[in-house]
């Protein structure tokens, strides 16, 4: 849902609660029979339920809240930022983002990020960036999470980053082989250290099972950070006031 329905979801809440509370409406009540001593009834909810005057009374503080709260600028675009690969601007953004809000959300340094464009739902800008468009951008609660690796998973992690053409990165390069291989890892621009420990900052959806990244779901250690990536690509932008249109060449292919 956009946020810029969120009035109108306020008001189908409203309805939805008077319907509840009145144990019944306008709409033929429907029965399901589950058990001979039990019958569950429901009303079905549709176009043709009239607004509740009370509930719209008392929900519309909070709504005009929200809609002050989801219209506040938080920074600009001079062109439209998207997403792209094996780099694109907009992740660009949203990595960068989560690499430097959390630094101050930890007890030791973050070397890398990583996260993924099927995460990034809307372009941002040109023009002026609302939080409402970061809702867009980012609609899911996703939370950051920090993972330990060792520096032959950051090398896995980089060859599987290959087979897919690649991903939002931050803090680590690499460069794709025409048959889809990661060559040359550095992190931090230095090359892989294998007696060192690096810290990736990524996406509880992506350490959780979620995407092609297998080598994160055996981390050596976890830190549940417990922050929003939604908040980490807000305060960033509040941060910097303008987001760039541009890549840093860390994916980068053999001509």
């Amino acid at each position: 849902m956009m946020l810029r329905s969120i009035p109108v979801f306020v008001r189908t809440a409203a309805v939805l609660m008077a319907v509840v509370l009145s144990g019944c409406g306008s709409s033929q009540p429907l029965a399901i029979q589950s058990d001979p001593a039990d019958v569950v009834t429901y009303t079905v909810v549709n176009d043709s339920v009239g607004e509740d005057a009370a509930m719209l009374q008392l929900v519309a503080p909070y709504s005009e809240e929200m809609a002050s709260q989801i219209s506040e600028v938080v920074g600009r675009a001079e062109v439209e930022i998207r997403e792209g690969r094996p780099e694109g601007p907009l992740g660009t953004f949203a990595a960068e983002a989560m690499l430097s809000v959390v630094q101050g959300l930890t007890d030791r340094p973050v070397d890398m990020a990583l996260t993924n464009n099927g995460g990034l739902r809307a372009p941002i800008g040109p023009g002026e960036i609302t939080v409402g468009k970061m809702f867009e951008l980012m609609p899911f609660d996703n939370m950051m999470i920090v993972l330990d690796l060792s520096a032959a998973q950051v090398d896995q992690l980089a060859q599987e980053l290959a087979g897919v053409g690649g991903d939002p990165v931050a803090g680590f390069s690499f460069t794709i082989t025409a048959d889809e291989k990661a060559i040359d890892v550095r992190v931090g621009g230095e090359d892989l250290d294998p007696d060192r420990t690096y810290r990736l900052v990524t996406s509880d959806y992506l350490a959780n099972g979620g995407g092609p990244y297998e080598v994160l779901w055996e981390a050596l250690e976890r830190d549940e950070v417990a922050y929003l990536l939604r908040d980490a690509f807000t305060e960033h932008l509040r941060a910097i006031g303008v987001v760039e249109n541009r890549t840093d060449g860390l994916i980068r292919r053999v001509p």
